[in-house]
Formats: structure tokens, sequence, C-alpha cells
């Protein structure tokens, strides 16, 4: 019997076996199949011992944070200066957090030059540049992006009701301190009184 003789009959007979296990115990094989499908959906939910996070541009949350941080702090202050009274603020941002993550740059400069009888014919350079997230082990097996710095969120706008606004000399003072505190210009304070 050559190989080609032989190979045949191998297929012949594993064809047979599998007919006769698909009309035979066709339930048996379901149930495996079935099995082995649960398992690989069990494994895949486990969680990875090695996961890398992925960095975010902004976060919401830190900008509602900080803005009541500055309302509360703006408030206590403004408290204590003359002729305000009792007040309440409102501080609204443009945009979120910003958290800026360190990066590793490579580049590569390849120049070639080629040169006739007479001198330089042609120059070809060719540069190629790639970033990546410097990452760094946080424990527990995960990786996080190195932060570099965190931007606060720029401020939009201040809103002060006062009980003594119905002054314009402590209008005045209000919106300088609020514009001297956060750095922002007079344009984006608006001072108003308490209404009853």
């Amino acid at each position: 019997m050559d190989g080609m003789e032989q190979g045949k009959a191998l297929f012949d007979k594993c064809k047979g076996v599998w007919k006769n296990l698909w009309v035979e115990k066709r339930g048996v094989l379901l149930l495996c199949i079935g099995i082995a499908g649960m398992i690989l959906i069990f494994l895949s939910a486990l969680p990875k011992s090695r996961q890398e996070t992925i960095p975010s541009s902004s976060n919401g949350t830190g900008a509602v944070e900080y803005a009541t941080q500055m309302e509360q702090r703006l408030a206590i202050i403004l408290s204590h200066v003359d002729g305000v009274g009792e007040c309440q603020v409102m501080v609204t941002t443009e945009s979120g957090v910003e958290h800026v993550y360190a990066i590793e740059e490579s580049r590569n400069t390849n120049e070639s030059n080629s040169y006739d009888g007479e001198g330089l014919q042609r120059q070809t350079q060719q540069v190629n540049s790639a970033q990546k997230y410097i990452v760094m082990e946080a424990g527990a097996g995960k990786k996080e992006a190195l932060l570099k710095t965190e931007r606060l969120p720029k401020i939009q706008g201040v809103v002060v009701v006062c009980e003594g606004a119905g002054s314009m000399t402590v209008q005045q003072r209000v919106t300088e301190v609020v514009a001297t505190a956060l750095d922002i210009p007079y344009t984006k304070v608006c001072v108003t009184k308490i209404g009853k």
C-alpha cells in the first residue's frame, strides 16, 4: 500500500468516525461543545493580571469638585468683606480637569545622498518618530501611565448673590476680590443682591 492509499484510508476512517459520532451520539457531542464554550466564556471573564489603564484627557467629576471647592472658599472670603453680609457663590468652569501624562518619544533620521560625477545630485531625508506613554507599576499587577501634571479647569464665570450688593461700593469690592482671587477679568463676575 503506497502513501496515497494510506492517506485515503485514514481519511475515510476519520470520516466514518465523525459520521458515527454525529448520527449516533449527537447529544454527547453537543454537550461537550457547550461545556467547552462555557469554559471559554468563564476564562474570558477572569481579570487579567497585567492590565494597562488608558489615560483620559479630562475628568468631569474633578471639575465639579474644583468648582465646589472654589465656591466654598470664595464664600468664606467674601463673608469677611465689609458690607457683604450673607452671600452665596456659584462658579462655572469651561472644561474638566486635564491630566497630562509623561510621553517617551523616539526619533530616527535617515539621510541619503546620491552623487554623480559633478557633485550632489539628490539628497533624501526620512524622519520616523514614535510616541508612547511612560507606564509604571501601580501594584496588584496593574500598570498606569505616569502623570506629569494636572491642569485645573478654566473658570468660565462667577455669580455672587449677597445682601450688601445694593451698594455700588460693595459690588465693586466683591468684583475685585473674586477677579483677583481667581485671576479672571471683571466681565466674568456678576454680583447681585439677594431677593426676599
